[in-house]
């Protein structure tokens, strides 16, 4: 079942608390900001957006996904390619509508259930998991990129963005575990690939994580 989740699903889905539901104390900011990289990064692998010289660019500008449509709609609306940092903004890309949406496909595939919740004029969507869920799969997938290099660009992808979503602790539980394997994907992104393919994911995981990284910093400078 994993595999008809996009990128941007797998890491909402594993900043899911498996028990109580809602997402993991203190991801919010980190989590907005990956989650809009990684819709980003699957657009690059579908073919609507091509990932280069540190800017996104929209090559095809139709897409059946609301998601998709809803960016390359923004792109089209812009005089340029911009700056991936650009499109990182809460401002210019909405975080809550990504979530939204992103919660609604998670539930049509069978993944998560969303509660009603309400507190005075507020009202949100708590997400809970399934037991048909597919985090304990990727989670073990995941542990194999410690004995393994990553072997397509996804899951290059999802590997880069749990670093600075601050995430990899949902997969390991031991510091020690988090900082070795933080450090062998760090190396593999820097390091020659063997295949044209993996070398444009490589570059492109490497433009976009620093993006994130950046607009994190800054939104934490802003709120401080």
């Amino acid at each position: 079942m994993e595999n008809n989740l996009t990128l941007s699903e797998k890491l909402l889905l594993l900043a899911i608390r498996p028990e109580k539901g809602g997402l993991f104390f203190g991801l919010s900011q980190t989590l907005e900001v990956c989650l809009t990289g990684a819709l980003l990064l699957e657009m690059e692998l579908t073919g609507h957006v091509s990932i280069r010289e540190k800017r996104a660019e929209a090559i095809k500008m139709t897409s059946s996904y609301p998601l998709y449509a809803y960016i390359l709609g923004k792109m089209e609306k812009s005089s340029r390619p911009r700056k991936i940092g650009y499109w990182l903004s809460p401002f210019i890309l909405s975080p809550k509508k990504i979530k939204t949406e992103l919660y609604r496909s998670l539930a049509e595939k069978r993944q998560i259930r969303l509660e009603d919740r309400r507190f005075l004029f507020f009202t949100w969507k708590k997400p809970f998991l399934l037991p048909s869920n597919s985090t304990w799969r990727m989670t073990d997938h995941l542990k194999n990129l410690m004995f393994q290099d990553p072997g397509n660009p996804e899951d290059l992808y999802l590997a880069a963005l749990l670093e600075p979503a601050e995430m990899w602790r949902r997969v390991f539980s031991e510091w020690s575990k988090r900082r070795e394997i933080r450090r062998k994907i760090r190396q593999f992104m820097d390091k020659p690939q063997t295949t044209e393919l993996m070398q444009h994911a490589a570059d492109a995981a490497i433009i976009v994580t620093k993006a994130v990284r950046t607009s994190i910093s800054a939104r934490r400078a802003a709120s401080s």
